[in-house]
């Protein structure tokens, strides 16, 4: 009897150590095959929910024999990702009570749309089941009336009878209209705290997201517009104008607006004479290290290589920028730092400004060939600014390539040198007895990098 009831304990163990035998590789408990199950499942709607709402579920999970791992949450459309989400799940047996799937409201977004949300329960062995909810996504009801926030100002915007997703303020009472330029926020309630639906900062410029009553504001550009109406498309999230802009052309060529610039791709040949018409004050607005000027005739003479160049005017700073963005050294160089401008005339916007952009083509300089190894920039310097001196560098790229840059050193500077350094990182500042102005600034290159001279000429004594 004793050996029977031994060879029965002898089996016994080995069953439980063949059902939960442990793999020596990874030392874990090795469960046998089995698949989840979900049941009792409710969705808060039938057939269709509202974007910008949450669709909620519940659902009971359970597998007979092996631990539950997790609960896999993904809201579709089409093969759109719109959300997802991991629930961890424990134990044999799970239940989900009302568990909230964020739908998002986003642009171009259709009357209906349709989606599906896929639930799937995977146990630690890594079986799984799935089930999936089809339904449509429809756009939020929209109020008659949205409200712009900014400048601490609320200003309602009306749905348009003829586009009923374009909503519009009232034309400006101001002879100045709307401000080109604002950040803010549009809301479907007059008190941020009270809106449903609040529009913010995206990207780019005027275009919004959704987005919290203490998130970012939205940038709206129009700068060189006459905004007589701001509007708003609740389909595209686009911000706009009613309005117009100035007509401004260089030889035939008319600028177009585009994010705060007006601009152009201009061929032009050494030498040649044009006109230039739309600006309101040309004499300071023309680039001098591209264009000569005749006051006489008011035509002007291209003065470097013949080709193709981009054109960057703004009405804010008065001034046209000549680039090639692509180009580098030694097709030419490009000065970068803060305290200066290329306009001839200072603007206190950059009194604020840390500058060391090289996106932005108002805060950068570039340096031209004018000769056989000699460039040349104009540039408007200050130390009046935030950080009371200037300093600029000479980059070979936009990419902070100073390998074939060109490194200035002590007495390489000639001319008009009161108050101008060579600075701890080779380029320029300001020292004692600077005094902001306009300076000419001209490069010789011929005997390598961290040979260069600079000649400077003072513009406007």
């Amino acid at each position: 009897m004793m050996k029977h009831n031994i060879l029965f304990l002898w089996l016994l163990s080995l069953t439980v150590c063949w059902l939960t035998s442990c793999s020596e590789e990874d030392n874990r408990v090795k469960y046998p095959y089995s698949c989840p199950e979900i049941s009792g499942l409710e969705f808060s709607i039938t057939n269709q929910a509202h974007a910008a709402d949450s669709l909620y579920f519940s659902a009971k999970l359970h597998d007979p024999q092996t631990p539950l791992s997790t609960l896999e949450v993904k809201l579709m459309a089409g093969e759109t990702l719109l959300g997802s989400q991991s629930i961890r799940t424990k134990g044999n047996d799970v239940s989900i009570v009302e568990k909230g799937v964020y739908i998002p409201f986003e642009a171009d977004l259709e009357e209906s749309r349709e989606a599906k949300l896929i639930l799937t329960a995977i146990n630690v062995e890594g079986s799984e089941i799935t089930q999936t909810f089809d339904f449509h996504i429809v756009r939020p009801q929209m109020p008659e009336v949205l409200y712009l926030h900014y400048n601490d100002e609320v200003v309602a915007m009306t749905r348009s009878v003829e586009n009923p997703y374009l909503y519009l303020t009232n034309v400006s009472e101001s002879e100045d209209g709307f401000p080109m330029e604002l950040a803010g926020k549009i809301s479907t309630a007059e008190s941020l705290d009270d809106s449903k639906l609040i529009w913010g900062a995206a990207e780019g410029s005027n275009s919004a997201v959704l987005t919290e009553k203490t998130g970012a504001s939205f940038t709206f550009d129009y700068r060189d517009w006459f905004v007589e109406q701001i509007t708003f498309n609740v389909m595209t999230f686009k911000l706009g104008i009613v309005g117009y802009q100035k007509n401004l052309k260089i030889k035939d060529t008319e600028l177009i607006a585009s994010e705060g610039y007006f601009r152009a791709q201009i061929n032009f040949t050494q030498g040649e004479e044009f006109e230039m018409s739309g600006f309101e004050d040309i004499e300071h607005a023309y680039n001098r290290d591209f264009f000569s000027y005749n006051q006489e005739t008011g035509k002007f003479t291209f003065l470097r290589k013949s080709g193709t160049w981009e054109i960057y005017y703004s009405s804010k700073y008065n001034y046209i920028w000549v680039a090639r963005m692509s180009d580098s050294a030694p097709a030419c160089f490009w000065l970068v730092g803060h305290g200066f401008t290329c306009a001839p005339v200072w603007n206190t916007d950059y009194d604020s400004s840390n500058g060391w952009n090289l996106e932005d083509i108002a805060q950068m300089g570039y340096i031209v060939p004018i000769g056989e190894q000699k460039y040349q920039t104009t540039v408007y310097l200050s130390n009046t600014h935030k950080w009371d001196a200037f300093e600029v560098e000479i980059y070979s790229d936009l990419g902070w390539g100073k390998a074939q840059g060109m490194l200035l050193e002590e007495g390489s500077l000639s001319g008009d040198t009161e108050g101008i350094e060579i600075s701890a990182s080779n380029g320029l500042t300001s020292g004692d007895g600077f005094v902001p102005g306009y300076y000419r600034l001209t490069f010789d290159t011929s005997l390598g990098v961290g040979k260069e001279t600079l000649h400077i000429e003072r513009l406007d004594n």
